[in-house]
């Protein structure tokens, strides 16, 4: 089934965020290897990265601390916008990207 892209329709941008458990550094290290072979470039806290015919950008908030009992856990709020991306480019990017976040076993 065709997505509309494919046919000249206008793809809507696409706004989500997510609290992330990492910290600054976490995200700096991983953020080549979850990109992919998507090219980005980095102005202060966001990246702006292309995606299939599109583009995404990625705004890394302020590193906060949950605190549970005597535990701290470092976590950022991280935004993503898709900006002309059909959906199942977005699903494989946030697979990818997602893949190299995880913890615990990855």
């Amino acid at each position: 089934m065709a997505d509309g892209a494919e046919h000249g329709a206008r793809v809507p941008d696409i706004r989500y965020s997510r609290d992330m458990g990492l910290t600054d550094d976490d995200f700096w290290r991983i953020l080549p290897k979850a990109m992919g072979a998507h090219p980005y470039r980095i102005a202060g806290r966001i990246v702006h990265g292309a995606v299939a015919s599109g583009s995404v950008e990625i705004a890394l908030g302020p590193q906060q601390v949950r605190r549970i009992a005597l535990l701290r856990l470092p976590f950022s709020e991280v935004s993503f916008t898709f900006r002309g991306v059909a959906e199942r480019d977005q699903q494989a990017f946030k697979q990818h990207f997602d893949l190299y976040f995880q913890r615990g076993g990855g």
